[in-house]
């Protein structure tokens, strides 16, 4: 398993990427829009072969599947994260084989330039630990985004905590193991953070406050 990019959500795109670029100076590049599922995106890189997805509500949709997993932020938090770990049948072969259920989703958006990019997810049903743990992705021969996106952004560490730490780690590791450079440790709540090093030091990314309710379900690329 290898981490492959970090979902960073919140109510408004405009906001999430004024955000990026006040705490690193880095500017996003927009995505596109997944249709039928109610959210677009913007993205910035992470360094090789890894990004930060910046994910909230497409007003032109008026909602959708992934919308509703981010509709209760009420400001940007970390949402989730997303690895890789084979095609998209072999990740839910494993993931039928540790018995929980594998729900796939065929994806794709058209980028500014008009190309189409198209992946396949894997969503892990049946599990108690939210998006603490991953999404898988296929990326089905696509471009990776990563390989065109403005640099300046480094990962340092994604630390997922969790009071049933031993279970969660356990379950990564039939998954596939605990990716560089996660973390996983033990902590009263449920919690997820990731700290970016950028030119002019670290900016620390985490999950929603107590009062957005309990961490949500995963979201998509």
């Amino acid at each position: 398993m290898t981490l492959d990019h970090l979902v960073l959500a919140g109510p408004e795109l405009e906001a999430l990427e004024a955000l990026v670029r006040e705490r690193t100076g880095v500017t996003p590049v927009r995505g596109g829009r997944h249709l039928g599922h109610g959210t677009h995106n913007a993205l910035a890189g992470l360094g090789e072969g890894r990004y930060l997805e910046l994910l909230a509500p497409d007003p032109a949709q008026g909602g959708g599947p992934f919308a509703a997993t981010i509709a209760h932020l009420r400001a940007p938090a970390l949402h989730t994260w997303c690895a890789l770990a084979g095609d998209a049948a072999s990740i839910a072969e494993q993931v039928r084989s540790v018995g929980l259920t594998p729900r796939r989703e065929r994806m794709q958006r058209r980028r500014p330039d008009r190309s189409m990019l198209v992946w396949e997810i894997v969503f892990v049903d049946g599990h108690p630990y939210g998006p603490l743990l991953p999404f898988f992705i296929d990326w089905r021969g696509s471009k990776h985004p990563a390989r065109s996106l403005p640099r300046g952004l480094t990962l340092s560490s994604l630390v997922l905590t969790h009071p049933d730490a031993e279970g969660l780690t356990d379950l990564l590791s039939r998954l596939g193991g605990v990716p560089e450079p996660v973390r996983v440790e033990r902590g009263a709540t449920a919690g997820i953070a990731a700290a970016l090093r950028h030119e002019g030091g670290t900016w620390t990314l985490d999950g929603p406050p107590a009062d957005d309710g309990d961490l949500p379900e995963s979201a998509p690329d």
